[in-house]
């Protein structure tokens, strides 16, 4: 739920070298727990089927958090959250109808979702210009309350970004209609390492193709050939404009702006404005970039028959392996298939291949020789060998 601000990672840093310098003279020194406090996360979305509600509670030592792999299923307490359960979550429109939310955990066979809320309102119904208002009530009686105020745009576009962008050598350029109400305007790319999203009060935006991505871990860029990333932009409210701009304690949430009452967090909304996908490719120039086809052919839609590679970045030093990504299809060549990264050093290759675009989602393992026009070798998990031919 929350995030590290930049001042608490400084703060840490200048905690831990005073700790070196004074290590013979450290005594134990007690921090009082703080009062926990329900935090919420909700955000209008008018393309959304159903509206999701996050509930917890802020960290304050009392409970031990475990060092456990985020689950999609479990959202907060596998991200090392408080889940509040067994609350009651509405959410009312401007005409007085209340939409009650139901836990994921009360009707999951997994009992997992603990603290998701699934809210009936269907997006297509979401006023555009109206209030809607939140109401939380624990089973401890503590009760938060919120509101929003949905952007009104007159002229929204689904697809409308779609398009091809050689990184090596073209520019994003995007506009779209202001819309009253907007507080600022959310750019949102997905990238196989993380998204990128930025705020900007203009109604339109040029992005280079070599942009690098600051929020991903080694600033990796944004445009990654091969990929399909899809690519949002969205008029947003107050709430979720100065939520998003604003740095926070982990624990505490102190610092933040939230105009939640009762508790912390945000009830916001958001109005797609333009979406589409942006088919990345870049100049093939090296040996190892181009398509590579499986030989023998076959029609097994579980196998990649379709290699395309590219360097997405060349080694730094000698010693080191030159990145690649690109694309890999199923069966026949016409199915859609998805992202793969990779790496080459000498004539070594190996390609992960990717599910849903995220580079943490990996299906199989492609390890192989490159000898000529001829890629040779075989799958990690699968244990079956592989032939690939360079064609034109």
């Amino acid at each position: 739920m929350f995030r590290f601000s930049s001042s608490g990672w400084r703060l840490a840093a200048w905690l831990l070298a005073t700790a070196a310098l004074t290590a013979c003279e450290l005594g134990t020194v007690t921090i009082p727990k703080t009062t926990p406090t329900i935090v919420v996360h909700a955000v209008l979305n008018p393309l959304a089927n159903e509206q999701v509600v996050l509930v917890e509670r802020t960290l304050t030592g009392s409970v031990n958090i475990p060092d456990t792999t985020f689950d999609a299923a479990e959202p907060i307490l596998s991200a090392g959250g408080v889940a509040v359960s067994g609350a009651t979550v509405e959410i009312t429109d401007p005409n007085g109808a209340v939409f009650r939310g139901v836990e994921d955990r009360a009707i999951s066979a997994t009992g997992k979702g603990a603290g998701v809320y699934r809210v009936p309102l269907l997006g297509q119904t979401i006023v555009l210009g109206a209030r809607y208002s939140l109401r939380v009530r624990a089973p401890t009686g503590e009760e938060l309350t919120a509101a929003t105020r949905v952007p009104r745009a007159t002229n929204r576009v689904n697809g409308g970004l779609m398009r091809t962008l050689n990184r090596d050598h073209d520019v994003l350029l995007a506009s779209w209609t202001a819309a009253d109400g907007a507080r600022s305007y959310a750019v949102r790319i997905e990238s196989p390492f993380g998204p990128f999203f930025l705020f900007t009060d203009s109604t339109t935006i040029r992005i280079s193709g070599d942009l690098r991505n600051l929020f991903a871990g080694e600033l990796q860029r944004v445009f990654i050939p091969g990929f399909r990333q899809e690519m949002f932009i969205g008029a947003v409210d107050s709430n979720f404009y100065d939520y998003y701009r604003t740095n926070n304690d982990p624990f505490t949430g102190s610092g933040i702006i939230s105009r939640v009452k009762g508790g912390l967090g945000l009830f916001g909304s958001i109005v797609n404005l333009n979406t589409g996908p942006i088919m990345v490719v870049a100049d093939q120039t090296e040996p190892i970039e181009g398509r590579f086809r499986l030989v023998p052919a076959t029609s097994n839609q579980n196998l990649p028959t379709l290699l395309t590679l590219y360097v997405e970045s060349p080694p730094a030093r000698s010693d080191l392996p030159t990145a690649l990504s690109g694309r890999y299809n199923l069966g026949n060549s016409s199915v859609r298939g998805d992202g793969l990264i990779g790496r080459m050093f000498g004539g070594d290759i190996t390609l992960a291949l990717l599910a849903n675009q995220m580079a943490g989602d990996t299906l199989e393992i492609f390890e192989g020789k490159v000898q000529g026009d001829t890629l040779r070798g075989f799958y990690r998990i699968s244990g079956l060998e592989a032939v690939f031919v360079k064609t034109p």
